[in-house]
């Protein structure tokens, strides 16, 4: 997978790539990561977890922790993903999966996902941010756009 951040500053100056990793404010900014990482050709359910530090800041691309199968879904593993969140060195995470067929709609795995990753994130010590869902949405006459759903926004 090509890289999401860049590895230097646009300046031509040098400057560590984790010198230049976006602080995420917003729904929006952390989907749009998880679009980049996304093959765009994806006809199968897919599990990231994004690592930040205490402030925000992003600590590396979002992590592939899980992937699904065409006919069925991508397990959303509490375990795997703090770990991999952990080794990354993550203080606060967001996790985001995709919905291939554009529905957007939580479903109640999603919903108690969300539940269990939150326990998870009050027991570690390590806040979940948000539980994004991501796809693409249009007319039916395109390929869509990309649209997501925060559960932490839409109170789930």
């Amino acid at each position: 997978m090509a890289g999401i951040l860049p590895e230097t500053s646009d300046m031509g100056d040098g400057m560590p790539r984790h010198m230049m990793r976006p602080i995420i404010e917003t729904p929006s900014s952390a989907a749009s990561l998880f679009f980049a990482a996304l093959p765009a050709d994806a006809c199968e359910e897919r599990v990231f977890v994004l690592p930040l530090d205490g402030t925000g800041k992003v600590l590396a691309e979002p992590i592939l922790v899980s992937v699904g199968h065409e006919d069925g879904t991508a397990q959303i593993d509490v375990g795997t993903i703090f770990r991999e969140a952990l080794k990354a060195g993550a203080e606060e995470i967001i996790v985001a999966h995709n919905h291939p067929s554009g529905d957007l709609t939580p479903s109640k795995a999603d919903i108690a996902a969300t539940a269990k990753l939150r326990e998870a994130a009050m027991l570690l010590g390590v806040p979940l941010i948000d539980h994004l869902i991501v796809g693409k949405s249009g007319d039916g006459n395109d390929d869509g756009h990309p649209a997501f759903l925060s559960l932490a926004e839409s109170g789930a």
